[in-house]
């Protein structure tokens, strides 16, 4: 990554100028400043604190901010992974580069019978984040916070203090938002820690596709509002165009108040309990291959995330039985950790040609074209392509094959990219997505050149359910996932039933208008069946699955006497005192939103609970 920088910086500049202006040297000199992680110390760590955090993903972060403004209270946050490198990680573009860096881990899904069936040995990416931020580091930067009925349906099924109305002040209180359409309708924040914005570049795509879905009875919306069934442009969190990750957000400027210590390659291996078991006192972990145990007067936190918590959980003796018997685990408490997991299951495509786009437009036809000097001095201003993740508007579709009968509740989100996989020729991208060389080659590389254009439909509400599961005892082992996309045909039948509306999407005017033709190329593996019938988009989608990463429910919230509930709606994790799970993995089904701005929610309303339970 590094010499990648450099050398466009310098090529660049050189054959632009044949020498290194003074913008392009200070430029230079500014990005090679940034090229190491930020630092958050090394401190001497204390045998007892009063909270021990695990992991700082956004909750995490968010946690380790909001416990320590108490400075009579003394915070340690525990995290797997190192600070990050802001040069990297704020090009919202490079994100699938971050994928396969060690800012990631490397999970992947078992072996698929129905989906992800183009993809390297037929299995789809889980990459998850590490470091500080999680994976806010190399996620698209997209900031959804779902739909009004999730919350609403939440606190009817007993789960008290999750409605919509009383998360909505948490929302505000998260952002320092900058949405122009939507400025003034009550819903957004201006003084939180995260920056939303609407995206400083936006191609006449987004605008074509916007206009031709309202056109078409798609009513344009603030889907962070509490309505989501219609279209809108992008709400990132970023900060003009560059990316807001959590530790920017909330640590960084804080990293050295003397009560919170945050503690990098540290990986928790095992939660320690008192001797009757029954409540949590702390936590063993390493730490420059040493082993160290820490204690907490007050409370154990897990916010490791949707995977690493529940193998902590396990592997520390709180489980299934039959689980834990199986790998030699002593029980501490028999819970239903990890025997669910949703996943947002989605597909690459349908792509589309452009032929009446502006020079601008047909300046879009490859990274390189937007990795120049001129790009990435425009990038640092906050303007250009760069300060894209390529995703600019969503559209929310509610098909015949939701569960949901409520008709205000979409199950498919689709986004639209100003780009398709043609785009980036780099092998990290075909990495980070799992797409073997030869489909690259047979579907993509023949859009080389061309101005191109793709959409990429994604489950809402997915029917298929799956489980996580030890591999070992070994708490340096990745957990297995017993997880099979489209195990549940609805799911399928959902994804084709959006891209047909996609597809009649694209017939509106303001789309023809910049003369739209849907590439009639076949995937690899469909060639059989008639291009562009249901049939041959039942085979796409099976052909060219992909992942968003937004795995809940593996340490599942529910109310008293919920069978399949690990924590209760104060997150504290059932049968077990001082030890509470705050992350993405408790929510408790398949959210309607990605599930970034809900971890930041999870964060700061854990937080205000932990305090009241801790007086």
């Amino acid at each position: 990554m590094v010499l990648r920088w450099i050398i466009v910086l310098w090529c660049g500049s050189w054959a632009a100028y044949g020498f290194l202006d003074n913008r392009v040297l200070s430029s230079l000199t500014e990005m090679i400043s940034e090229m190491k992680d930020i630092d958050y110390g090394n401190p001497q760590l204390r045998k007892v604190y009063d909270y021990v955090i695990v992991g700082a993903g956004p909750a995490g972060c968010v946690l380790a901010n909001r416990l320590s403004e108490d400075p009579s209270v003394s915070v340690l946050i525990l995290e797997l992974g190192r600070g990050e490198r802001p040069a990297f990680a704020e090009p919202p573009m490079l994100g699938p580069m971050l994928m396969g860096s060690d800012y990631s881990f490397g999970y992947e899904t078992a072996r698929q019978k129905y989906g992800c069936l183009g993809l390297t040995d037929q299995k789809c990416s889980w990459t998850h984040g590490r470091g500080v931020g999680g994976s806010s580091i190399i996620n698209n930067i997209i900031y959804t916070r779902g739909n009004r009925r999730d919350f609403d349906k939440w606190a009817r099924a007993g789960m008290e203090g999750w409605s919509w109305e009383e998360v909505l002040p948490y929302y505000r209180k998260i952002e320092r938002a900058n949405i122009k359409d939507f400025d003034q309708n009550g819903a957004h924040g201006k003084t939180g820690r995260v920056s939303v914005e609407d995206c400083p570049f936006r191609s006449e795509v987004a605008n074509a596709f916007v206009a031709g879905a309202a056109e078409t009875g798609y009513p344009y919306l603030d889907y962070n509002a509490g309505d989501t069934l219609g279209v809108s442009y992008l709400q990132a969190h970023s900060k003009r165009g560059h990316r807001v990750t959590a530790g920017t957000a909330y640590l960084k400027d804080i990293r050295h108040r003397p009560n919170l210590h945050i503690s990098t390659r540290s990986w928790a291996t095992e939660i320690l309990f008192k001797e009757d078991n029954r409540e949590a006192s702390g936590i063993r972990f390493t730490k420059n291959k040493r082993w160290h145990t820490v204690r907490a007067r007050k409370e154990v936190i897990l916010s490791a995330g949707a995977f690493e918590t529940p193998k902590l959980l396990m592997n520390s003796g709180i489980g299934p039985t039959a689980e834990l018997k199986r790998h030699g685990i002593r029980v501490v408490q028999d819970l239903p950790v990890g025997r669910r997991v949703y996943e947002h299951g989605g597909v690459f495509g349908p792509v589309f040609i452009m032929r009446n786009g502006s020079r601008n437009e047909q300046n879009l036809l490859s990274l390189e074209q937007v990795l120049t000097v001129d790009e990435i001095l425009r990038f640092r201003n906050g303007e250009g392509p760069l300060t894209s993740n390529s995703i600019e508007s969503l559209l929310y579709v509610k098909s015949p094959y939701a569960a949901d009968p409520d008709p205000g509740m979409p199950d498919v989100e689709v986004m639209q990219s100003f780009v398709s996989m043609s785009f980036d020729s780099s092998i990290a991208t075909r990495i980070a997505y799992r797409l073997p060389e030869a489909l690259v080659r047979d579907y993509y590389d023949p859009l080389i050149g061309v101005r191109n254009f793709m959409f990429l439909p994604m489950l809402l509400k997915p029917h298929t359910v799956g489980r996580v599961e030890l591999k070992s005892r070994n708490p340096f082992h990745h957990p297995l996932f017993q997880y099979q996309y489209f195990e549940d045909e609805r799911d399928v039948e959902a994804l084709v039933y959006s891209i047909k509306e996609v597809l009649r999407i694209a017939q509106s005017e303001p789309m023809q208008r910049l003369g739209i033709e849907l590439y009639n190329r076949p995937v690899p593996g469909c060639q059989h069946l008639a291009f562009n019938t249901d049939d041959y988009w039942r085979c796409h989608v099976r052909i060219l699955t992909t992942t968003f990463q937004h795995q809940v429910a593996t340490s599942r919230m529910g109310p008293v006497g919920d069978p399949d509930a690990v924590v209760d709606p104060r997150l504290r994790v059932r049968g077990i005192r001082r030890l509470r799970v705050v992350d993405a993995g408790i929510i408790p089904e398949p959210p309607s939103a990605h599930t970034c701005a809900m971890s930041y929610l999870i964060g700061e309303k854990a937080a205000d609970m932990i305090r009241e339970d801790n007086p």
